[in-house]
């Protein structure tokens, strides 16, 4: 075989939501838990098994390291370790996720080390690496899907911060209007992490917004901000990280669009569904709205105190074919890649790399060029190994192709 069904586990965290992918995809639920996470790869935290013909299943990550040359290409296996480079997901949440950002490989690399040798155990809650990669993301929202994604320019954190200061938070703001640069970012915020009354900080934006609001002084987009502020408050009162709509973009994606965060972007998705495509990594420094570790100095020590233009946020699409279109990023770990069918059959050449396809709508079936085939319905996935020069994708839907962009061939 070289074409494997998947089996993917999935992760309940308390702020994924109940109903979406059951409603999506048809996940059985029968104890309504939060489907936070659908986690498609072979990290093993919660690697994928392939299942094999005779209805056996193996898990991803062995099967890998089994024959990596094979499934993953030659050029892939030498570069990524013999492991597969980057980890494939489909996130839902309810409320909002913990303020992060997630350290670039080097930053990485140091912490898994100076963890590893204090002894602490993989599982202590207040470990920061998981492992020693770094974790940029690319989000593909398959419904309305609202998020936090890198700092705002100085002038709208001065002009929003402004609005809604009092007595308490007056001497930060102004300390940081007096150094309007990445170093000024960063003290102000560091200011604000490691406030002794942090709670007295958000109660009085909380008290400065519901006034603005009832005088309704304020255009619509501020209304929508002030009122995502309350809403986070409402589910994390007095925690820091309520301030982060101030800080933060705040970008809603409709379904079909991208973003991408490169390592050290602090960031926090709020609401909706997407598809995540990442770094092999779990390496995550939390900055508030969390009963999980935080760790401010590591968290300060990671992020990239660099203003995003709200302009600069979504990825544009490239159209390869008719069918199919490419989001470009910085990294070399992954690439997606979206297929839309309506009774059809789309040819996908130079197979170079193991690939993961997630079918995001409809019936498709696969089949590739040695003869091996698989049918996939929504809400299903299969692994494509590098043992294939090329598979066909027929049917209706859209398919979601994650796999490692392979430019350069060993001599």
């Amino acid at each position: 075989m070289t074409v494997y069904v998947l089996e993917n586990p999935i992760i309940n965290n308390e702020w994924g939501c109940s109903k979406s992918m059951v409603e999506l995809y048809g996940y059985n639920n029968p104890q309504n838990k939060p489907l936070a996470e659908l986690w498609m790869g072979a990290h093993p935290k919660a690697t994928s098994s392939v299942v094999l013909t005779n209805n056996d299943s193996k898990p991803l990550n062995e099967w890998i390291a089994r024959n990596p040359t094979n499934i993953l290409g030659q050029v892939c296996a030498a570069k990524f370790s013999n492991k597969l480079s980057f980890l494939f997901k489909v996130l839902s949440a309810d409320s909002p996720l913990s303020i992060q950002s997630h350290p670039n490989k080097l930053q990485a690399l140091a912490g898994w080390e100076k963890e590893n040798a204090e002894q602490i155990p993989l599982t202590a809650a207040h470990r920061n690496y998981k492992d020693d990669n770094h974790k940029p993301e690319l989000v593909y929202a398959i419904t309305e899907f609202h998020a936090l994604n890198g700092f705002r320019e100085y002038s709208q954190i001065v002009k929003l911060f402004n609005l809604v200061k009092g007595a308490n938070l007056s001497p930060i703001i102004n300390t940081f209007v007096s150094a309007l640069t990445s170093q000024g970012l960063k003290q102000f915020y560091q200011a604000l992490m490691t406030h002794p009354a942090p709670a007295e900080l958000v109660n009085e934006v909380i008290n400065n917004i519901k006034q603005r609001l009832k005088a309704n002084i304020d255009p619509m987009p501020l209304k929508t901000l002030w009122q995502l502020i309350i809403n986070i408050n409402n589910k994390y009162p007095g925690d820091i990280g309520v301030l982060s709509p101030l800080l933060i973009n705040y970008i809603v994606l409709q379904p079909g669009e991208a973003m991408f965060l490169n390592a050290g972007t602090l960031h926090a998705y709020l609401k909706g569904t997407s598809l995540e495509l990442m770094a092999n990594s779990d390496n995550v420094l939390r900055g508030g709205l969390t009963p999980k570790h935080v760790d401010v100095k590591e968290l300060l020590h990671t992020t990239v105190f660099e203003p995003k233009k709200q302009s600069d946020l979504k990825l544009n699409a490239t159209k390869l074919n008719k069918n199919e279109h490419s989001y470009s990023t910085n990294v070399d770990d992954f690439k997606l890649n979206i297929i839309v069918l309506s009774n059809a059959t789309h040819k996908v050449d130079s197979v170079r790399s193991a690939e993961i396809l997630f079918v995001a709508e409809g019936n498709i079936q696969v089949l590739a060029s040695n003869g091996c085939q698989v049918a996939l319905k929504a809400g299903e996935s299969c692994l494509i190994s590098a043992e294939n020069s090329s598979y066909q994708i027929k049917g209706t839907g859209k398919v979601a192709r994650a796999y490692t962009p392979i430019v350069n061939t060993i001599a």
